[in-house]
């Protein structure tokens, strides 16, 4: 199979078109045929090996953390799919397994969820980590509650458009920083307050819409970028920061949080993600929520899609086009089981 492979940790460069086999079926793992496979600064992270502390590389290497395809086959035990069922998915990637930027990808039957009628292959492969994120950082951690206040650093990025959705739908009042070009974007989407981030005036914004703080500040930009993060928040308030990866980015300062009477924890996506994903999909197919404005790229062009994420200069959520909806066979080897 065609696949975007790494033989060792590093810049652009060690990104390659090869062919290498269809990954074996484990027990209770689904074989996807990848049609589109989503590009998230996650991937750029894993090729650079900021995930090393987290998982096992064991190369050649596929990276990519979303995907969207069809069932090509079931391994062992696996119940409630069959082939051809329109899915998408977390992938195993933070588990060492290999990733979606390739023309398969096996996947944790308790990570599949059925794409819902009405989206699309690429608009599917632009939600799981995003979304995802968005999802731990506002409830995993931030225990959000319908009726409170939540401000979104960083609302023009995918986490951040998932955030204030996943908030309104939630029954939360919106905040949130962006560019000046995306505030209109971002009050179609139910935002309360978009602030310009290059005004400075974030601080004096937050305490007119919110005399005494909020109840929530989510970080979804990280690397000091929000320095008064813990101002903006009410007594008992908590500032929950998207996990970056990034070397020296180590969250909000839990000592200095705690000294104020305030809290801060440190959010990130939960192996297997199903569960969560589903939810998420149940808000998709009812029009409460729906996903960024995707552009395609073909696999062949993954390296340079990396480099827009990585240099923030992406015109859209990207997404990598993998293969068409009627490229429908299972591998040989897999076809004992399908």
């Amino acid at each position: 199979m065609r696949a975007a492979i790494i033989d060792a940790t590093g810049g652009p460069g060690v990104l390659r078109i090869a062919n290498v086999p269809v990954p074996e079926l484990a027990a209770g793992e689904v074989l996807i045929r990848v049609i589109c496979a989503g590009v998230n600064p996650a991937d750029w992270k894993c090729r650079e090996g900021y995930l090393g502390n987290f998982m096992h590389y064991s190369f050649p290497f596929v990276i990519g953390f979303d995907v969207s395809g069809v069932v090509a086959a079931v391994g062992e035990g696996v119940t409630g799919w069959i082939p051809g069922q329109r899915v998408f998915a977390q992938t195993d990637v933070g588990a060492g397994k290999w990733g979606s930027y390739a023309e398969y990808v096996a996947v944790s039957q308790d990570s599949v969820v059925a794409i819902p009628d009405g989206l699309g292959d690429a608009e599917a492969a632009a939600v799981p980590t995003p979304a995802l994120a968005a999802w731990a950082g506002l409830f995993d951690e931030g225990g959000l509650k319908p009726g409170q206040t939540v401000l979104i650093h960083g609302g023009g990025g995918a986490v951040g458009t998932f955030a204030i959705q996943l908030a309104r739908a939630a029954g939360a009042s919106v905040a949130a920083t962006c560019s000046a070009s995306r505030c209109d974007e971002l009050k179609s989407l139910g935002c309360d307050l978009p602030i310009d981030y290059r005004s400075d005036l974030t601080e004096r914004a937050v305490e007119k819409w919110a005399p005494g703080g909020v109840d929530l500040v989510l970080d979804a930009v990280g690397c000091g970028t929000l320095p008064n993060g813990l101002d903006l928040l009410k007594p008992g308030g908590i500032l929950v920061a998207i996990m970056t990866l990034v070397s020296g980015d180590s969250g909000p300062d839990a000592a200095e949080a705690a000294r104020r009477g305030k809290r801060c924890a440190l959010a990130y996506s939960r192996m297997p993600s199903g569960a969560r994903l589903r939810e998420i999909s149940e808000l998709l197919a009812t029009g409460k929520i729906r996903p960024p404005r995707v552009e395609c790229l073909p696999l062949e062009d993954a390296a340079a899609a990396l480099g827009l994420v990585q240099s923030g200069k992406a015109p859209a959520k990207l997404v990598l086009q993998v293969s068409s909806p009627a490229e429908a066979e299972v591998p040989a080897q897999h076809r004992r089981v399908a």
